[in-house]
């Protein structure tokens, strides 16, 4: 019986395909599918793959799946994952990341005699190799059991807007008639919250169990129209959820400080301004509730808009002088 299927999309990763692929295979246990979607890459990133688990771990070559497919994003890869996977849970690790030692062991031992809809760990960022790691998240204060995903908890977990797909492992029947959106950028958080408001409990572990690698190649590392433009559709999503789900209050303001922060960057401070007032406009004609966030820096944004992010790029700099 399969309990756990990892979908890894593979695309132009001939750097780091092995490392990821060695993070997995080094520990690999029964009950475990890793199913490589080929996403129509142009170099030697699959082939890479599979040379590396005949020659190297051809004893666990029957846990793999090798699936090749025209050309159509991350989404579209997680979403042929989604559609081969066999295993009752589904996670997703990105072919430049890595996932830790015990990591097998320690979600199986979560998952041992419960019944968990989402297990949800921490991650860490790193460059290059491995030995300067960079814990970005917050600590959950929901730990060392099973709880329910109630008000509380949802707050919690939207409040803090860590969508990443990786960043959990699924009971897959989550993402029945849910699917990534195809050629989106930022295509988590079009979908991962749908997920949080689909599931019953969750399992928090306070410990890193993958490595997110800061790749400057990587999809998401340059601003572009593009980039700017799905962000932007991100945060009309947000508040447009907010009248059937009032979390997405939490998580609307994040989203949209980052779409005006990475406007601000690319396009200059008329451009962001002009963008923050267009979507200003429509919180003002939304049910958004300004009294429920949470975090400081996104109450003196949803205030002040630009303004807040020039005051705080020059803090940053004089920080950075001294």
């Amino acid at each position: 019986m399969i309990k756990l299927s990892i979908v890894i999309p593979i695309y132009k990763v001939e750097n780091y395909i092995i490392e990821c692929l060695e993070s997995v295979c080094c520990q690999l246990v029964e009950g475990v599918e890793v199913i490589l979607v080929n996403d129509g890459t142009p170099d030697n990133s699959m082939l890479m793959a599979r040379q590396y688990i005949s020659e190297q771990y051809a004893h666990l070559k029957e846990q793999f799946i090798f699936i090749d497919q025209e050309n159509q994003g991350l989404s579209g890869a997680r979403n042929t994952g989604i559609k081969f996977a066999k295993g009752e849970y589904i996670m997703f690790l990105d072919s430049d990341d890595l996932i830790e030692k015990e990591f097998f062991l320690k979600i199986f031992n979560v998952l041992k005699d419960r019944d968990i809809d989402i297990v949800q760990y921490k991650a860490y960022r790193f460059r290059g190799n491995q030995h300067h790691k960079i814990d970005f998240m917050v600590d959950s204060p929901f730990v060392e059991k099973e709880y329910l995903l109630d008000e509380k908890v949802l707050k919690f977990v939207f409040n803090s807007s860590n969508w990443f797909a990786w960043l959990r492992v699924y009971k897959k029947d989550l993402f029945k008639n849910i699917s990534f959106p195809l050629r989106k950028l930022y295509e988590d958080a079009y979908t991962i919250p749908f997920i949080f408001l689909r599931a019953k409990n969750i399992f928090f572990i306070n410990e890193c169990l993958v490595g997110y690698r800061y790749n400057d190649q990587g999809i998401t590392a340059k601003i572009t129209p593009k980039s700017i433009d799905d962000l932007k559709s991100v945060s009309e999503l947000f508040l447009k959820s907010i009248s059937q789900h009032t979390f997405f209050n939490l998580s609307f303001i994040s989203v949209s400080q980052y779409y005006i922060t990475q406007s601000l960057q690319a396009e200059g401070g008329r451009k962001a301004h002009t963008r923050w007032c267009e979507l200003k406009n429509k919180i003002d004609k939304n049910n958004f509730d300004s009294k429920i966030i949470v975090n400081r820096g996104n109450k003196l944004f949803y205030k002040f808009g630009v303004f807040f992010l020039y005051f705080n790029a020059l803090l940053l700099k004089i920080r950075i002088k001294r």
